[in-house]
């Protein structure tokens, strides 16, 4: 995420481009696109959750899951905080297409798109147990940093910019074929784990 932000805000440098529509449609694209990457985290328990009650948790057994190697909960019932983001990515996402369908401006897209991810990221923090996670003040650390993200957002809903033009268009041929190569090239690099294999990032916990 912070490559393809990078790539938005020197694409004006590079490529003559403006950078806030690139945000603004990278915004529209990032939820479904963390979506994927945490069905990844649902599985390996990476992102876990407290305990919980039977009812309403997941139990991970896999010696190489975080939750046995680094917080030794195997097979505790844990809030499955990874689908709560999944389905709180959904949401958001469903919300900006709908805002882009109404001709909302790109400052307006990338704004909301600040406020409604840092608000759902506070909460599902709260629900959230790694013992790895430095807490500031009584606040997880990443809570600090959906709290800069909603003021972010505040700032972006100010910024000058006017309605799209022209909404969606029909996609051509070959936009479709990168489209679908760039979506299984995320979604393998964020969505697939190797349990049984030694080789860097093929899993989320290091090895026995």
């Amino acid at each position: 995420m912070f490559g393809a932000a990078l790539a938005c805000i020197t694409a004006p440098l590079v490529l003559g481009m403006p950078m806030l529509p690139l945000l603004a449609a990278f915004a529209i694209a990032a939820p479904w696109i963390q979506g994927i990457g945490r069905l990844r985290c649902l599985v390996q328990g990476c992102c876990h959750g407290q305990p919980s009650s039977a009812a309403v948790g997941i139990c991970y057994h896999h010696r190489r899951s975080r939750v046995t190697q680094l917080a030794n909960l195997a097979n505790v019932p844990l809030y499955p905080t990874p689908l709560y983001s999944i389905i709180s990515n959904v949401l958001i996402g469903v919300v900006l297409l709908r805002l882009r369908f109404l001709g909302a401006s790109d400052g307006m897209e990338l704004g909301i798109y600040f406020i409604l991810a840092g608000t759902a990221r506070f909460v599902e923090e709260s629900y959230r147990g790694e013992p790895q996670t430095k807490q500031i003040g009584g606040l997880h650390i990443y809570q600090w940093f959906t709290i800069g993200s909603v003021v972010a957002g505040i700032v972006c809903t100010t910024l000058t910019s006017e309605p799209p033009v022209i909404g969606f268009l029909p996609p051509t041929t070959a936009l479709w074929w990168v489209a679908l190569a760039m979506g299984l090239l995320s979604g393998s690099a964020m969505g697939v784990d190797f349990p049984n294999s030694n080789r860097r990032f093929s899993r989320l916990a290091a090895a026995d």
